[in-house]
């Protein structure tokens, strides 16, 4: 995972455990086996249990920029992105496939085999595929992020940091952190939450701006202040 979102995300970090063996045995926490149950087990309530793979924090941001909520995801979402992509209607590395496969296992533990977690009707963070001659067709990425950067020049804080995530990642050429820290200093100066959370690793780490601890913390109290989960996770 990226140095800048390690700090961040350290605490979710756990190994996948083994499958059970006969007899099956659910290793979900009861509180999240009744979600489950009730159809209400998302990506985030696994997280906040720490049951997440190690990557997931750094896919959430690579999907965060392609407008897709992995956090918000339920069973029926993850599935339903996973089959887009064998159908070639939506495009995912490896590594993203990998994760949202690992989350449907994990939301699936316990269960007899061939049966399958229960899934709310809520469809989180999904872009409509265009139609064109009867086939869905991936949105344009080049196009999408000209259209977040032209969000951004109009000094939308959100589309600031979408846009520091997409040139940190290098996803429309090299990567530039030094211009992603400075999106998120802009977005963190208009009030982001978010931004001031994820400004506030940057001083911690002090990898691309001088080293301030003192300012880190400032910057996390605020932004969970004001509603960032972010920085709640790391305050904890």
């Amino acid at each position: 995972m990226k140095r800048w979102l390690a700090l961040l995300f350290f605490m979710l970090i756990l190994p996948h455990p083994a499958l059970a063996s006969e007899p099956a045995y659910d290793t979900l926490p009861p509180e999240l086996v009744r979600l489950r149950d009730e159809g209400r087990l998302t990506v985030r309530a696994l997280w906040a249990w720490k049951l997440v793979p190690p990557s997931t924090a750094e896919i959430a941001m690579e999907f965060r920029v392609l407008g897709l909520d992995l956090i918000s995801a339920d069973r029926r979402q993850l599935t339903t992105w996973l089959g887009q992509a064998d159908e070639g209607k939506r495009v995912l590395s490896e590594a993203q496939r990998d994760v949202l496969e690992q989350l449907i296992s994990r939301m699936d533990e316990g269960l007899p085999a061939g049966e399958q977690a229960v899934s709310g009707d809520v469809v989180a963070g999904e872009i409509p595929v265009a139609e064109t001659g009867g086939k869905g067709e991936v949105p344009d990425l080049a196009e999408m992020l000209e259209d977040l950067g032209a969000q951004a020049d109009g000094g939308d804080p959100g589309a600031k940091v979408g846009l520091a995530f997409a040139v940190r990642a290098g996803i429309d050429g090299t990567p530039d952190p030094i211009r992603s820290v400075a999106l998120l200093e802009e977005a963190a100066g208009a009030g982001d939450a978010d931004a001031m959370a994820l400004l506030a690793d940057e001083y911690e780490s002090g990898l691309w701006v001088p080293q301030d601890v003192e300012k880190a913390g400032q910057l996390r109290g605020k932004a969970a202040e004001a509603g960032s989960q972010l920085a709640q996770w790391g305050l904890k």
